[in-house]
């Protein structure tokens, strides 16, 4: 007869597991860098537009709140994927175990958070004021 292992998920839903805090920045650390290509893909589809259609000007494209949504996008993701590019290079070169234990710790975490808050507060008031 089968008996079940323990404490081990029954169920393999993605909603039943709890990730640790540092686990969910490194995803969104991916998550970033996979919208940072897609941005970058309608940046260059944009210039396409702008270079190759004589009736769409920089001016009309500037004005548009699809640019506008798209450049603050971009600009999120590219600070928070910098951001956390540079704790994860710092966890990586630092192999004394007190200064690895304090990069990943939560404290820094939540710096890591709130400096990104900050600064998406920011380009938030540069691009559409």
């Amino acid at each position: 007869m089968y008996s079940h292992p323990g404490n081990r998920p029954r169920s393999l839903k993605i909603s039943n597991f709890h990730f640790p805090l540092n686990a969910l920045l490194s995803g969104a650390h991916r998550a970033t860098g996979l919208a940072l290509v897609i941005s970058l893909i309608a940046y260059l589809a944009l210039a396409n537009l702008i270079l190759f259609v004589p009736a769409i000007t920089l001016d009309k494209v500037t004005d548009c709140w699809l640019t506008q949504l798209l450049h603050t996008g971009f600009w999120i993701a590219l600070t928070y994927h910098w951001l956390s590019g540079l704790r994860h290079l710092c966890a990586e070169h630092f192999l004394q175990p007190e200064t690895y234990q304090l990069i990943n710790s939560n404290t820094v975490s939540y710096l890591l958070l709130g400096t990104w808050f900050i600064g998406s507060l920011s380009i938030i008031y540069r691009v559409w004021f």
